[in-house]
Formats: structure tokens, C-alpha cells, sequence
């Protein structure tokens, strides 16, 4: 348990990393265990960095951070029960695109409102994707704009495959399709394995999928060609590889995993987190674990985040717009 001189010290601290403003109020610092809710089922990318982040954060605040594994309703289970938690700092978010930036363009009824419930804390780290193409299906493909010519050339249009009707990779390559222009043909998937078969089969050309699941298909002596990554720029951990946006500016679709809190929190408990989490996530232990697992850092506090999750939201429920889905 955490001694009274202790939290005091915790407190004081915390307080020192608030800016100004905050640092004039009262500081905050938990009384008990913080759960990190998770709509994912455990073994994935998000909970492996969740679960690293709550043993750092863990050793800092001195008191006990656990992570919630909540899956199913694409995420909204666990979202509605954070949404509907105290708004007391002890109960976060660990979210992707879908829960905040796409799920509310995607379902006709949400229980709860991801742009008015929800508050960006922190950035755990962002991992692009993979354009990746059959070399059974299309041998002269070795770039971006060979890729647009070739699609270009193809009457009808290309068909292309995903991880399922409104998975982050079929909007994503719908952004890809409007970005250049192309007439192509969405082949869903029930996950990356029967996908990746498929193109290794050469039956699909083409797909953006996770650099986790398609890296082994794509390292020197796999079945398949990564063209590009979908990141803004090139990625740290393959610099040889492309960026998309070196074809197509502007061109952006990695996936993040991000820290929220209820946007009902007080703004004292809100700018605690924020202090936490940043010391967390701005250490050398931290990078290493994005080293470990060929992710990258991304901007941190809520004033880089708020127009981040703005053109966030806007992106993706155009690309659900542009791309017709819908889930129940």
C-alpha cells in the first residue's frame, strides 16, 4: 500500500510536470488500481504495448495498473463501459481508429459518443501497414506507380482484399483507391491468414495489411512484395521501403493505439494523467519497447492530440462514406 509521505511525493511531483495552469489546482494522483479497458482479446500488438505501459506507469503513480481485456461489438463493449465509469481517473481507454475515429460513421447506434465522451491522454505508438502485391499475380510490380498503372490498365478495375468489410485495412486501401483515382473491387477476408494465402496463391494482387502479419511474407525468402508502407513517412524500422505518400502526397493510414480518458474527468485529474503517461512514454525505457517492436513514437499531450483526433474522425468516416459499409 501506498504510504501517506509517499503520496505526497507523488503528488509533488506529478505536479512539476503540469504546465502552469494546471499546476495552480490541486494536484491529482490515484488512491487505488487503474484499469486499462482493452476491446481487444489479449496477445495482439495493442494489448502487448498496453500491458508494457501499465508496468511503467505502474512503478510511477504506486498504485497498481491492470489491463482489462474487453472484446467484442468491434470495440464498443469496452468503450460504453468507460464511457459509463466514474469519472474519477482509475478507468482509461486503450483505443485504436475504429473506436474513435470510425466506429460512429460504420454503425447506425452507438452507446455512447466517441467525439464528445471521450478525451486523448496519450499516444502509445503508431505501426504502419504493408501495400503488399503478388508476385504470382503481378510479377512487374515493384512500385507504387507501377502498381497505379497496372490497376489503371486492368478493365474493370483490380480487385484487392482485406481483413473484412470495415476493417482499418479495407478503408485504408479505399483512401489508397480515392487518393489515386482507381476503379477497384473489395474482396473481404475473414483476418490476414486466409487473405495472405489467397495472394500468395496469386488469386488477390493486392492488399494493405499489418507489418505483424505480412512481415513474414515479405522479409527476403517470402511469398509475397511490400511496395510501400502506409505511414506519412518512411518507416524507422525498414528505411529501404517507400512511404505511399512518396507516389501520393498526403497519403496516410498507419494505425495508433492511443490512451483516452472520459472527457467528464475534471481537468486536474485530466492533466495528472496526462503528466503520468508523458513521463512514461517519453523515457529510454519506452523506446525500447517501441524498438523491441518496430513501432513509433508519437507527439504527446492533449494539445498536440486535439487536432490530431480532429482530422482523424474526418478521414476515416469519409473513407466508411466513400466505401459504403455499414455493421449492425
Amino acid at each position: 500500500m501506498t504510504t501517506p509521505t509517499r503520496r505526497a511525493t507523488l503528488g509533488a511531483a506529478m505536479a512539476l510536470a503540469l504546465p502552469p495552469v494546471a499546476r495552480a489546482q490541486a494536484p491529482w494522483a490515484p488512491t487505488r488500481t487503474v484499469r486499462l479497458v482493452l476491446p481487444f482479446a489479449p496477445g495482439g500488438l495493442t494489448d502487448i504495448l498496453a500491458r508494457a505501459a501499465a508496468e511503467q506507469l505502474q512503478a510511477r503513480i504506486g498504485q497498481p495498473v491492470v489491463v482489462e481485456n474487453r472484446a467484442g461489438a468491434g470495440g464498443n463493449l469496452a468503450a460504453e463501459a468507460v464511457a459509463r465509469a466514474a469519472p474519477d481517473g482509475h478507468t482509461l481507454l486503450v483505443a485504436t481508429q475504429g473506436i474513435i475515429a470510425i466506429n460512429k460513421a460504420l454503425y447506425a447506434r452507438l452507446p455512447y459518443d466517441p467525439d464528445a465522451e471521450f478525451t486523448a491522454i496519450a499516444m502509445l505508438a503508431q505501426q504502419p501497414n504493408l501495400l503488399v502485391v503478388s508476385p504470382r499475380a503481378l510479377p512487374e510490380v515493384t512500385d507504387v506507380a507501377g502498381l497505379v498503372a497496372r490497376i489503371r490498365a486492368t478493365p474493370g478495375g483490380m480487385p484487392y482484399g482485406s481483413n473484412g468489410v470495415g476493417s482499418f485495412t479495407h478503408l485504408s486501401m479505399e483512401l489508397f483507391r480515392a487518393a489515386a483515382g482507381l476503379e477497384m473491387t473489395h474482396v473481404p477476408y475473414r483476418g490476414s491468414a486466409p487473405l495472405l494465402t489467397d495472394m500468395v496463391a496469386g488469386t488477390i494482387p493486392v492488399a494493405l495489411d499489418g507489418l505483424a502479419t505480412s512481415a513474414p511474407q515479405v522479409r527476403p525468402g517470402g511469398a509475397l512484395r511490400a511496395i510501400a508502407v502506409t505511414s506519412g513517412r518512411r518507416f524507422r524500422a525498414m528505411p529501404d521501403l517507400p512511404a505511399v505518400a512518396e507516389t501520393l502526397p498526403g497519403f496516410d493510414a498507419s494505425p495508433w493505439y492511443g490512451i483516452f480518458a472520459p472527457s467528464a474527468l475534471p481537468e486536474p485529474v485530466l492533466a495528472g494523467l496526462e503528466a503520468a503517461f508523458r513521463a512514461v512514454l517519453e523515457s529510454p525505457a519506452w523506446a525500447a519497447v517501441l524498438a523491441q517492436r518496430e513501432a513509433d513514437a508519437m507527439p504527446q499531450g492533449r494539445a498536440a492530440l486535439a487536432p490530431l483526433m480532429a482530422r482523424e474522425r474526418q478521414t476515416w468516416r469519409e473513407a466508411v462514406q466513400r466505401s459504403g459499409a455499414r455493421a449492425e
